[in-house]
């Protein structure tokens, strides 16, 4: 048990561009787990070593590193920022038992962490946050700190105030502790409190302790005294309240020069809780105790497939012990037995064998060919089922097909590998255009995807904005009479039919109805005519599929030798497309309904965005989630191809939306999109 209270699982989070990947370096280099500091510039960072990670320069899936200070161990989960890879992100957060929240020292951004708060509470995380880039031009960690308590209440409270900002930052002070800290030469040293800081800092001081004596009778008497709590009840109920996410700590940092490492890799030893104290929970809510001699249980939090070593699936050992060779259960495969070709912990890209894994440990183990992201493993018949993260729908996708014809056989193979990579990409085929979909989160999420195909399979996939699936129709009905009269050497080919058109109410369908009487046709060929029919209203005079027409055979001749089958079938054919020019064609397009969820503030923006894509407003409701709004409209699909991005923007990054289809309408004809590729 001493064993595992010395351990940390912790995930680094936050808005892209925050510097989570620059921050986990500095504490890597700080605990001396790496010799050198690695840089996103130079592509050299533990947890960014993917290639997609270091030509975007930024993380574009998880990273897993390791060190240790103190005699405790840390596992460190470094996650993406881009709200497009927020799903790989909850998964990987299903392992950890703490979060260190990386913000700017800039108000404005605070807003985009709303979501993964917002996830991290539900989950009842205890987390930190991390004001970095505090050396940066414009720093303000005091309106940085008011936006944060104004977004997450008053229990966000600096346990740090900086000395300085911008080009000044030079430490901080320890608001429990009311000790100055300074930074010089990458080194950190205990100093005086200069000018003002003595003052803003103990009103700060006394905001803290009036936080955490929301939670501690002895320390709200002791206030309520004027009495000076003394240091080591502080620190005390400093370690409590934030292990068990009562009161939420904001420290400061400059990741690219090492200030205030140090003292973050002592909160995340000090008051983030280890396995022992941070029980995770099964399908039915009972809890899961870090128990090294219990049945192991194991979550899978991130898997990933390389062309030549093969799977790796990385997990989170929740309790007993497993070893190398270990032989584990698979509950969300029917009970399926796997067998692990190896076990290994991560330092970026490194892997390091291991012998065996206990509880609390997050390790990658190998060759699990059939296990995906968010599987329960359990051994020796154990039968526990842990929930799974629920997986948003995509709202992006991209129509891919291979560039090379030698590569159709193998695109379904590697395609499958991304999903198992990435199980919130999904693959469907177009019912109407018969398109290949790849799907998923947003532009970036799909396109990192593709560019990871290309790399690890060698697959040259060409991709474009899908096919919008439009059909045609008739406003008007005829009748026509078409004969096919072919005369060759020997038999001929005859068949004579009358057709009758009729404009069907939307959405009713193609339908065929035969009124012939007295043999006029006979009845061996009355289906040669209706797939005929079907068959060449398959495309229309754009190209499209014809929807809503009823079609009736009601006369006709045949030839006692020449008529047949294919002769029937062709006269039907021809009487179709003469009639199609005579019944007034007109294009449909798809109308989707649209439900967009947003932030109260930018509402009247996604209306203004949702009307100007010729989108009919059909109500604005208060959603479950506080501060959010849900507008419902019904807009055309070709309007919708990068939507997900342009809400995004408007609503900086918060706003998500779902759909699905709902009719079709006429289209203009000057909003007609790209000719669906219809096989």
């Amino acid at each position: 048990m001493a064993e595992i209270a010395r351990l940390r699982n912790v995930a680094f989070v936050g808005p892209h561009h925050a510097g989570k990947t620059t921050l986990v370096e500095a504490v890597l280099s700080y605990c001396g787990a790496i010799g050198r500091r690695g840089t996103i510039a130079e592509g050299t960072t533990v947890t960014d070593h993917e290639p997609e990670c270091i030509a975007h320069a930024e993380s574009t899936t998880v990273g897993f590193a390791h060190c240790s200070n103190n005699d405790i161990a840390i596992t460190i989960v470094d996650t993406p920022g881009f709200i497009d890879f927020f799903e790989e992100t909850k998964m990987a957060l299903a392992g950890v038992d703490a979060a260190v929240v990386v913000v700017d020292a800039e108000p404005s951004r605070i807003s985009q962490t709303q979501g993964l708060i917002d996830y991290l509470e539900a989950l009842h995380l205890p987390h930190l946050f991390v004001v970095n880039k505090m050396d940066r031009p414009g720093a303000d960690f005091e309106s940085t700190l008011l936006a944060l308590q104004q977004a997450y209440g008053r229990h966000v409270v600096a346990e740090q105030w900086p000395i300085g900002a911008a080009e000044n930052f030079s430490g901080y002070v320890d608001l429990a502790t009311m000790s100055a800290w300074t930074f010089a030469d990458g080194t950190e040293r205990q100093g005086t409190m200069p000018g003002q800081a003595p003052e803003r800092a103990g009103r700060a001081r006394a905001e803290l302790l009036e936080a955490m004596a929301d939670f501690d009778d002895h320390l709200m008497e002791e206030l309520l005294e004027g009495l000076e709590p003394p240091a080591d009840e502080v620190e005390r109920d400093l370690c409590a309240e934030c292990a068990h996410d009562q009161i939420v700590p904001v420290l400061v940092a400059s990741a690219a020069n090492g200030a205030g490492i140090p003292a973050l890799v002592r909160a995340i030893e000090h008051w983030f809780p280890s396995p022992l104290d941070a029980p995770h929970v099964d399908a039915e809510g009972r809890e899961i105790v870090a128990d090294a001699q219990a049945p192991a249980v194991l979550r899978v939090i991130k898997t990933s497939i390389h062309p030549q070593s093969g799977k790796l699936s990385v997990v989170r050992v929740l309790c007993g012990t497993i070893d190398a060779d270990a032989t584990l259960t698979d509950l969300d495969r029917g009970a399926e037995k796997v067998r692990s070709g190896g076990l290994y912990r991560l330092q970026g890209k490194k892997q390091e064998p291991l012998p065996q894994a206990g509880p609390g440990a997050i390790v990658a183990i190998a060759r699990l060919e059939n296990v995906s992201t968010g599987d329960t493993l359990t051994a020796n018949g154990h039968r526990v089922l842990l929930p799974r993260t629920a997986i948003a729908e995509p709202v992006f996708a991209l129509a891919v097909k291979p560039r090379e014809r030698i590569d159709e056989a193998k695109i379904s193979l590697v395609l499958a590998k991304a999903i198992d990579e990435d199980p919130s990409l999904r693959l469907e085929r177009e019912p109407v255009t018969h398109e290949l979909l790849l799907l998923g989160n947003g532009e970036q999420h799909v396109a990192i995807a593709l560019e990871r195909l290309a790399r690890k399979y060698k697959v040259d996939l060409e991709s474009h904005s899908p096919a919008i699936p439009y059909l045609e129709t008739i406003t008007t009905g005829t009748e026509i009479h078409s004969r096919y009269k072919h005369q060759t050497g020997g038999h001929g080919q005859f068949a004579d039919v009358w057709l009758r058109f009729e404009p069907r109410p939307r959405g009713a369908g193609v339908s065929f109805e035969s009124r012939i009487v007295g043999g006029v046709v006979p009845r061996q060929f009355i289906p040669a005519v209706e797939k005929g029919v079907h068959e060449a209203l398959a495309r229309g005079p754009a190209g499209y599929p014809v929807a809503d027409v009823h079609v009736t055979l009601f006369d006709g001749q045949y030839h006692d030798v020449d008529s047949s089958e294919q002769a029937f079938k062709t006269a039907a054919g021809m009487a179709v497309r003469e009639a199609l020019a005579k019944c007034g064609p007109i294009l449909l397009e798809p109308i989707a309904r649209v439900s967009v969820t947003q932030p109260t503030a930018f509402t009247s923006a996604v209306i203004a965005q949702l009307t100007g894509k010729r989108g009919q407003i059909l109500g604005m409701n208060p959603s479950d989630r506080a501060g959010f709004d849900i507008v419902e409209a019904d807009v055309p699909q070709v309007e919708l191809s990068r939507y997900i991005t342009e809400l995004r923007t408007a609503t900086q990054g918060l706003g998500t939306y779902a759909w699905r289809h709902e009719r079709y309408d006429p289209a203009p004809a000057n909003r007609v999109g790209p000719k669906a590729a219809v096989s």
